[in-house]
């Protein structure tokens, strides 16, 4: 059996804890197979902070706080959905 994972898009909203200000979305293509801190090498990337300021908080039902770095993405229910509208 072959499995394809190809990657998907996802929404990043930075989101400031000591002014409680909420910034722009930013989009961004990633691969289900990266990990939780190679996912926050590349928010920080692509936001301009540093890495380690850097706090990934999943939104589906609740927020959840992905706080294990080595944890895939696909593990972290990162995975493409197909809707039919």
């Amino acid at each position: 059996m072959v499995v394809y994972i190809t990657d998907i898009m996802i929404r990043i909203q930075e989101v400031d804890l000591d002014t409680e200000t909420i910034g722009a979305v930013h989009n961004m293509r990633i691969s289900p197979t990266q990990t939780v801190a190679e996912l926050k090498i590349a928010v920080a990337a692509q936001l301009g902070v540093s890495a380690p300021d850097v706090r990934c908080v999943t939104e589906r039902n609740s927020l959840r706080l992905l706080d294990v770095p080595v944890k895939t993405l696909y593990v972290e229910g990162f995975q493409k959905t197909n809707k039919v509208q």
